[in-house]
């Protein structure tokens, strides 16, 4: 999936209202349904390599802002082919799994959101390094 960078996406919504629709939905408590779960090799090396929980995961997206936003595009996933995801880089300090006295490491990770139509729940799709 090549990310298409642009001022608004397909339904309308600029970066700043990308970013503006994430908070909305954390300030909620509704930090999305995690699809990260499901078994896919970035997915299972991240959570294999690093301690990360709920409360992390909310302060990473809280923390995102308009200059971590890296485009659109239609998803890839073939029982939702219309779907808009939008993806982000940043980094986190996350510490190393299984390293006894370990420090905090700088990951960079890829994180791709999305909502669901027309309930507009927040989906979190990838979230991995």
């Amino acid at each position: 999936m090549a990310p298409k960078i642009t001022e608004k996406d397909p339904d309308g919504y600029a970066p700043s209202d990308i970013i503006q629709r994430l908070y909305n939905c954390l300030d909620l408590g509704r930090p999305g349904l995690d699809y990260t779960f499901l078994c896919r090799p970035e997915n299972d090396f991240f959570y294999e390599h690093y301690i990360i929980n709920d409360s992390d995961r909310i302060n990473i997206l809280r923390k995102l802002t308009v200059e971590n936003y890296d485009g659109w595009d239609y998803s890839n996933n073939s029982d939702f082919p219309n779907d808009i995801v939008h993806i982000f880089h940043t980094t986190a300090s996350l510490l190393p799994r299984g390293q006894e006295d370990a420090c905090e490491e700088t990951v960079k990770l890829y994180i791709k959101i999305t909502w669901t139509k027309p309930q507009t729940i927040m989906i979190v799709i990838s979230f991995h390094d």
